[in-house]
C-alpha cells in the first residue's frame, strides 16, 4: 500500500479510535504498528480510571507558561481517604491508601470475566539530556539545524553551563546522537529514587512488578538510578525490559538515533530485552532513507496503543513502569483517552489503565474507544 494512502487510513483510524471527547487532541505515532490490519484489528480499548489520582490535566492547564506542564506530585498524587469498594475486607482501614489501591487493582482483576484488565502504570519521563542543554541554549535553530547533526564544535554553540568541560578548549566536540544524561538529570532520577524508597516504606507504593524502558541511554541510565535503591531494599534487583515501542516520536533528530543492542548490554547488562530487539537501529535509519517522512502524531498514536496491547497481552503484573520520552507520554495519554500534557524532565506521574477486549469488528469497523472513566 503507498505510503500516503497507508498514512491517510492511520489517520481516519486515530481520529475514530481517540477522538471521542470534544477536548481530546492527539499527539504522536509508528509505522511499524500503523497498518490496516492492526486499525482493523486491534485487540484492546483503553481507557483511564478517574477519580484515582489527582487531576493531572486539571493542574498542568494552571501552571505557568507553555505547553501545559507537570510535575512529580508527592506520593504522586493519590487521592487520599478514597473508599474503592463498599466491601472493605479486602483493605482494612489501618491500610495506607496505596495499599488499599493495590486490593482494589487486584480485586478489580479477579472478577473480571475475562474480558476486562486493569493495570497502574508509573510513567517516567528521563532526566535532562544533553540535547535538552544544546535545544534551550540555541532556541529555534535545534530544528532548522543543530538536530539534524551528530555534534558541534563548542565555539559554534552559545556558553552552556550545564554541560561540563565546556570552559575549556572550544574547538573540542560534544555530541548528542542518543543524548546521554546530563548531571542534573542523574540529580533528577536520584530525587525520585528517594522519593520512591520513602514512598513504598512509609506509605506502601507497591514497586512495579515489571519495569520497561525506552532503549535509549537517557532511559536506561534514568531507570537503573530511580529503581536501584527501592528494590535492593525490596530484595530484587533491577532488571528492565528495554522495548523498542517506547522511543520517542521518530524523526530524523540525531538525539532519537539509538545505540546497538551489543552496546546497550554492554553498559547496562541487567537489562532484558523484548522478542526480537534488533542490533541495529532499524527505525531510525528508515526515516533518513528518503522514502518514509518523519513518523506523524497519528502514527505516534497508534504505535503507543500496540506498545499498550503487547504488555496487557503479555504480562500479569498489576502495577508496571514505563520510562520513556516527552512526547512519547503524549501519544500513551491520547491512547488512554486523556487530554494532553507534557512532563517535566525527571517527572513521574501515575494511572489506573482498564483495557477492555474488543469484540469482533462490524463492517470492518471498531467503536471508538480512548476515554476517560469514571473510578469503577
Amino acid at each position: 500500500m503507498p505510503v500516503k494512502r497507508l498514512r491517510s487510513h492511520v489517520k481516519r483510524w486515530v481520529k475514530h479510535t481517540f477522538q471521542s471527547r470534544p477536548e481530546l487532541t492527539i499527539t504522536t505515532a509508528t509505522a511499524d504498528c500503523a497498518t490496516p490490519s492492526l486499525a482493523m484489528n486491534r485487540k484492546y480499548r483503553f481507557t483511564t480510571v478517574l477519580e484515582i489520582f489527582v487531576d493531572y490535566t486539571k493542574d498542568a492547564q494552571t501552571s505557568p507558561g507553555s505547553p501545559a506542564t507537570i510535575s512529580t506530585y508527592d506520593r504522586l498524587g493519590i487521592i487520599e481517604e478514597k473508599d474503592y469498594d463498599q466491601d472493605s475486607s479486602s483493605s482494612p482501614a489501618s491500610s495506607s491508601q496505596w495499599e488499599r489501591l493495590e486490593s482494589h487493582v487486584a480485586k478489580l482483576n479477579r472478577e473480571s470475566d475475562g474480558h476486562e484488565l486493569y493495570k497502574v502504570i508509573y510513567v517516567v519521563r528521563h532526566g535532562r539530556g544533553v540535547h535538552n542543554v544544546v535545544m534551550d541554549a540555541v532556541g529555534p535553530q535545534w530544528k532548522e539545524k543543530w538536530a539534524l547533526q551528530d555534534d558541534a564544535r563548542l565555539d559554534e554553540l552559545p556558553d552552556m553551563p550545564e554541560l561540563p568541560g565546556t570552559h575549556g578548549d572550544k574547538s573540542e566536540r560534544i555530541s548528542w546522537v542518543d543524548s546521554p544524561l546530563v548531571q542534573k538529570g542523574r540529580e533528577q532520577a536520584r530525587e525520585l529514587a528517594r522519593d520512591w524508597v520513602k514512598w513504598n516504606t512509609e506509605n506502601g507504593m507497591p514497586i512495579p512488578g515489571t519495569i520497561y524502558t525506552s532503549p535509549m541511554d537517557r532511559c536506561l541510565e534514568t531507570t537503573m538510578l530511580i529503581y536501584g535503591d527501592v528494590l535492593r531494599e525490596n530484595g530484587r534487583n533491577v532488571q528492565p525490559v528495554v522495548k523498542e515501542n517506547l522511543r520517542e516520536r521518530l524523526t530524523n533528530h540525531t538525539c532519537d538515533r539509538r545505540h546497538t543492542r551489543s552496546w546497550i548490554e554492554e553498559n547496562y547488562p541487567k537489562c532484558h530485552f523484548e522478542s526480537g530487539f534488533k542490533d541495529k537501529d532499524m527505525l531510525w535509519k528508515a526515516r533518513i532513507s528518503g522514502t518514509v517522512n518523519a513518523e506523524t502524531d497519528d502514527e505516534h498514536t497508534l504505535r503507543k496503543h500496540c506498545l499498550l496491547e503487547d504488555i496487557f497481552d503479555t504480562d500479569n503484573s498489576h502495577f508496571i513502569s514505563m520510562t520513556t520520552h516527552s512526547y512519547a507520554i503524549s501519544a500513551i495519554l491520547a491512547s488512554v483517552g486523556s487530554p494532553i500534557f507534557r512532563v517535566k524532565e525527571g517527572s513521574m506521574l501515575a494511572m489506573l489503565i482498564k483495557a477492555e477486549k474488543e469484540p469482533p469488528p462490524m463492517n470492518g469497523k471498531h467503536s471508538g474507544v480512548g476515554t476517560a472513566k469514571q473510578a469503577p
